[in-house]
């Protein structure tokens, strides 16, 4: 089948917000009606709020806090797992109270898509912080940012795989860099780099890699204190 479309959306949704706000913020990113969608910083804690949608397959391993959702009227989920990008590892001295850094963790679900006969692979990520000033990486936290380049590495690799795989892949998340590519595929603010930010005014974060440019990009609202993100791209032929 050609011709179609795929409505993918991302959405951080702050570890800290009480269930309610992060039920709220779950709801607002699900009405969009995306057909595939990634969240970070959902914890273990929050896995109850997935089983009150209705609609949507969740992959949610107890690690990583980066579940995926998919229409469960087009998708059969195929496989669900957590891939990790980096282990636990040294801060930077002074920069945080605490100079252990948690282990970075992405969530991988392979997909077969019955609109389009294609199998899918969905790629929801959050990297480390605190590593980017004026668009690049801060001299300052040289561990940081070599965890940081460490994490995006295993990410392109893990794109590279799918790809190699013959998957349509769709890689979504907060980067924590504005800028960030992941090759060959194509970040939703190609062409929207004077736009609004999803966190802050400015600063696109927050992103939906996929296959070629995305024809729509809308931000939405939340009780987060990211914006979501919710793209439309033509189906591949």
């Amino acid at each position: 089948m050609t011709g179609g479309r795929t409505v993918v959306a991302t959405a951080n949704i702050l570890c800290s917000l009480p269930a309610a706000a992060a039920r709220e913020a779950l709801h607002v990113v699900l009405a969009a009606e995306p057909d595939l969608v990634g969240l970070q910083e959902w914890g273990p804690k929050r896995r109850r709020l997935l089983a009150e949608t209705a609609g949507y397959l969740w992959a949610a391993p107890l690690v990583g806090g980066c579940p995926v959702g998919v229409r469960a009227d087009r998708y059969d989920v195929l496989t669900g797992r957590a891939r990790w990008l980096a282990g636990p590892g040294w801060c930077d001295p002074g920069v945080r109270p605490v100079p252990l850094l948690p282990a970075r963790i992405a969530t991988l679900a392979v997909l077969r898509d019955r609109e389009t006969g294609r199998t899918v692979s969905l790629l929801s990520f959050h990297l480390t912080p605190g590593v980017q000033r004026r668009g690049s990486y801060r001299a300052d936290r040289p561990r940081l940012a070599a965890r940081h380049r460490q994490e995006v590495i295993a990410l392109r690799r893990l794109v590279a795989g799918q790809l190699a795989l013959g998957h349509v892949v769709h890689a979504v998340g907060d980067s924590n860099f504005d800028g960030l590519a992941l090759p060959p595929l194509t970040s939703a603010w190609l062409g929207r780099e004077d736009g609004p930010g999803t966190l802050g005014s400015a600063r696109k974060i927050d992103d939906v890699h996929g296959p070629g440019r995305a024809a729509s990009v809308v931000l939405l609202e939340t009780p987060s204190d990211h914006k979501a993100v919710v793209v439309t791209r033509p189906d591949p032929a």
